[in-house]
């Protein structure tokens, strides 16, 4: 009856345009399952045992895991990372930044790999290994030592970390072969790694300011509100889901991302993946966010301005005129979040884009293997 009884207020409320709405739609929402993933562990390694589709059965057989890799330690010293480009917000990249974030991307690796072939497999090691990772790192008190004004980059790779890092635990956490009180420490820690990101935020208040990085934090909050049992976190990452919705252009475009000039349609696709994951985690709490509608859109919109934009880049013209860095039939592989959006909408032109396995650790690890159908259809 409680899901249901939410579900009728999140009808009446996702029809008005949010700046209207009396109050958050989300401000009563609670936590169904706090030992829920973003997928049904247990059911998805069922259909995995039967597997067909060539990539899914292809990313079965790698064996990249979190006990056959490298055991990255945290970084001593303060987290200062230099900024991603030479200067502003696009153009050319500082190679300073991959060299300084290289640590965090092996941490990265080794748990989401992990945690993806703790699904393929059931292998107990894995989510020991990666439980074990997760506490070394909780017990170096690692991504709490940085400000926001001495390094926003930093601020942004704890965004990335807290992410993937949070999305992995919540695969592996219920394997019995984990300590309760190793448990404990891993959950204290990413609540704290969570509460201090959001105390750097310069603008806590100015909507206006929000892009692709409040999504990132958004989804942080989701994740770890979930982990830990806390409502307002996990409310928060919600109303923040709902925001980005309203903020939408006509076209679906959203602003703030159209505003980076040649990396404009590599923006809106990477703006899109903290928001496919938040609405991954609050479908297994009963919650379905791929059909709110905000201010006249749902996130299908944007997702059809990147389909469509990519196909026609004269689209993007009218925000950027530049040649853009990004499409979707570039013939690269596509962004792993598209795994989970296809698993969804089936057939073109998903079937045409994605042919290979994905695997993004921001987002959790090997997309293919959480998402992807299984059996040929």
């Amino acid at each position: 009856m409680r899901l249901r009884s939410l579900a009728a207020i999140f009808a009446l409320a996702i029809c008005v345009p949010l700046s209207m709405a009396e109050k958050d739609p989300f401000d009563k929402a609670t936590i169904a399952d706090p030992s829920a993933s973003f997928i049904n562990v247990a059911a998805r390694r069922a259909e995995l045992a039967h597997a067909t589709t060539p990539r899914v059965v292809e990313a079965l057989s790698w064996k990249h895991g979190c006990v056959n890799s490298e055991q990255p330690v945290p970084p001593p010293g303060r987290m200062i990372i230099p900024h991603h480009y030479l200067s502003g917000s696009y153009g050319p990249i500082n190679p300073e930044e991959a060299k300084a974030t290289h640590p965090y991307q092996r941490f990265q690796d080794a748990v989401t790999d992990g945690a993806s072939r703790y699904v393929a497999t059931g292998d107990s090691a894995e989510a020991v290994c990666v439980a074990n990772l997760l506490s070394q790192w909780a017990a170096a008190n690692a991504l709490l030592d940085y400000s926001y004004k001495e390094s926003s980059q930093a601020w942004y790779q704890v965004e990335w970390t807290l992410s993937s890092i949070s999305l992995a635990w919540s695969v592996v956490q219920n394997d019995p072969a984990i300590p309760a009180a190793q448990r404990t420490a891993i959950l204290k820690w990413m609540h704290k790694v969570t509460e201090y990101m959001f105390d750097q935020d310069p603008h806590p208040d100015d909507h206006a300011r929000e892009n692709n990085h409040a999504y990132w934090r958004a989804l942080c909050a989701t994740s770890v509100g979930i982990l830990t049992s806390d409502e307002n976190l996990y409310r928060r990452g919600l109303s923040q889901y709902a925001r980005a919705i309203g903020q939408m252009n006509s076209d679906g475009s959203l602003p703030l991302e159209m505003a980076r000039h040649e990396n404009a349609l590599h923006y809106q696709s990477f703006a899109l993946a903290p928001l496919v994951m938040i609405a991954e985690l609050a479908s297994r709490q009963g919650v379905d966010l791929y059909s709110l509608r905000v201010n006249g859109h749902t996130i299908a919109d944007a997702v059809d301005f990147l389909v469509r934009a990519s196909a026609d880049l004269s689209l993007v013209k009218k925000y950027a005129s530049e040649p853009q860095t990004f499409s979707l039939f570039s013939g690269k592989k596509p962004p792993a979040w598209t795994e989970f959006w296809a698993a969804r909408h089936p057939g073109k032109p998903w079937s045409d884009i994605i042919t290979v396995p994905l695997v993004d650790s921001t987002i959790g690890g090997n997309a293919t293997i959480y998402a992807a159908p299984a059996q040929t259809r």
